[in-house]
């Protein structure tokens, strides 16, 4: 495990001057991301979820733009996937993954969302493929999207060096990586990842910025202050409410 602290700081220090010559103007699609969010199709149990996920924050940040190319990677039932087919619009595409172990275990869960999302959006495609081996052509992607799964690759068979590799890779340069996920306590790693769910973000930062990426911006779009990191993400006392971070990442170009 890589440690934080003096070398972290170098990296993103040097990451984020590195960042400033990649970094795109900002654009304002306010009127499709509201669109996104109160279209009619969208199921009840996605979007009593927004007061926590904060979509409109988090996808204004993301960039992620009409006629994009996406990637939603370990999309669940589509939560994201959902929205991002509306925002990129007739002119983009939306790639839903999911790993073939949580389709395998969790059907239940997962499947009905994403035959519904497959019904309802023709600019979607629902695949099922590992995240170290995502199959997509060199530079076909405009942004991949991790949304709260980075700590789930210490629980599944994924090699996290090759999976950021292969993400690099599949974008175009100058293409965007949107990671949220919930911070666990500072130099914990990957230790909590299981028995709380939760990552350390330094770790997620180290490990993407030596895949070659850069760190363009982050967010405070999920911060949540009285989270002192110290329980489970499911607890029904803090579920919605974990502090959590927000990068954005990208290819140089």
């Amino acid at each position: 495990m890589m440690k934080t602290g003096f070398s972290i700081s170098v990296i993103l220090t040097s990451s984020l001057f590195a960042a400033v010559a990649f970094a795109s103007p900002s654009v304002d699609f306010s009127s499709q991301i509201e669109a996104a969010i109160s279209h009619s199709d969208r199921p009840a149990n996605q979007t009593e979820r927004d007061a926590g996920r904060n979509p409109v924050a988090v996808l204004a940040f993301s960039q992620i733009a009409p006629g994009d190319r996406v990637a939603d990677l370990g999309a669940g039932g589509g939560y994201f996937s959902r929205l991002l087919s509306a925002l990129v619009g007739d002119e983009g595409h939306v790639y839903t993954q999911n790993p073939p172990v949580w389709i395998k275990n969790y059907a239940d869960m997962f499947v009905p969302g994403l035959e519904s999302l497959a019904a309802d959006r023709k600019n979607v495609s629902v695949i099922t493929v590992k995240l170290d081996h995502l199959g997509f052509d060199n530079a076909s992607l405009d942004a991949v999207f991790m949304g709260l799964i980075y700590h789930d690759t210490a629980l599944l068979d994924v090699d996290r060096s090759k999976m950021n590799l292969e993400i690099l890779r599949v974008l175009k340069p100058g293409g965007i990586l949107l990671i949220t996920d919930h911070h666990a306590k500072s130099g914990s790693g990957i230790s909590q990842s299981q028995s709380l769910h939760r990552i350390d973000s330094d770790l997620v930062l180290s490990e993407v910025l030596a895949a070659g990426f850069v760190l363009d911006a982050q967010s405070d779009a999920l911060r949540f202050v009285n989270d002192d990191r110290s329980k489970m993400v499911f607890d029904p006392e803090i579920r919605g409410k974990t502090d959590r971070f927000v990068y954005r990442f990208r290819k140089p170009e």
